[in-house]
């Protein structure tokens, strides 16, 4: 290569170097290492042992539907026992609704489902400001995550840049509504990530019988475009095989033409 042209790419390198497509946020980025992670989530979730010990009585919800008090009781007793939450399953939500760069510190985020704080942590280690993360579920482990049913939300339409539901959507009486609800408090334009399994001989949750085809007509007559999708069958802990669903997917605004829509 002529070192005239190597010193000219070495000269726009200082004086007008290529745009960052992501932000770089070194204290966030250290925050998500395993040890710095795995200390801080304890800390946090420490301070609302009190809070944990109070979810099946008055800090529960008040939903008299028979299925959600069923979800009530299976969740609070699995978190309960467990404590301390140490797995990070959810993060790969957050990790999708990154991946488009955008201003996260002033976008509005939603998370369904977390359980407690540890979730509503890693959110904030990927660039949503703490202020604007608010957390949902059918019990309260922090001040941050109020009561509310994923199905019957009490937020005003379009409140939220972004939304995250992992592992939760299986918890729902009807699927379908769920994910109106998420279309509905979501701004045009906004992206959801989340989880469905699909275990159609299962007998404890029957929104397990949604397939992803099922699933896909769903978002489609919603508006969602699919942006990314994984599918992977397992075998899960009551020795069935089952297809878990990971989804990225974006509410497409009105009168927005695509050259080239693709439909899953």
């Amino acid at each position: 290569m002529n070192p005239r042209k190597i010193l000219g790419i070495i000269y726009r390198a200082f004086a007008h170097p290529a745009k960052r497509k992501a932000r770089f946020q070194p204290v966030r980025s250290m925050c998500r290492l395993p040890i710095v992670y795995d200390i801080i989530s304890l800390f946090l979730q420490l301070r609302d042992l009190n809070r944990l010990s109070k979810i099946k009585d008055h800090l529960a919800t008040t939903n008299s539907n028979a299925h959600y008090h069923q979800v009530h009781l299976y969740n609070a007793d699995v978190t309960q026992e467990k404590l301390v939450t140490s797995t990070r399953r959810a993060e790969i939500y957050y990790k999708l609704l990154s991946f488009f760069y955008r201003p996260l510190n002033t976008e509005r985020l939603l998370v369904v489902g977390p359980r407690n704080i540890q979730e509503l942590f890693t959110a904030w280690t990927y660039g949503w400001s703490w202020n604007n993360i608010q957390g949902i579920d059918l019990y309260s482990t922090n001040p941050k995550i109020i009561v509310m049913n994923m199905e019957k939300m009490d937020f005003k339409d379009s409140s939220f840049g972004a939304v995250a539901m992992a592992n939760t959507l299986s918890y729902a009486d009807d699927t379908n509504q769920a994910l109106s609800e998420v279309a509905r408090i979501l701004r045009p334009g906004g992206w959801f990530s989340f989880s469905a399994t699909f275990d159609p001989n299962g007998s404890t949750w029957k929104e397990d019988g949604v397939d992803g085809k099922s699933l896909a007509e769903m978002l489609h007559n919603l508006n969602f475009e699919i942006c990314g999708h994984f599918a992977v069958d397992k075998i899960n802990s009551q020795k069935r095989r089952q297809t878990s669903h990971d989804f990225l997917v974006r509410l497409v605004p009105e009168n927005e033409e695509n050259l080239d829509p693709f439909r899953l």
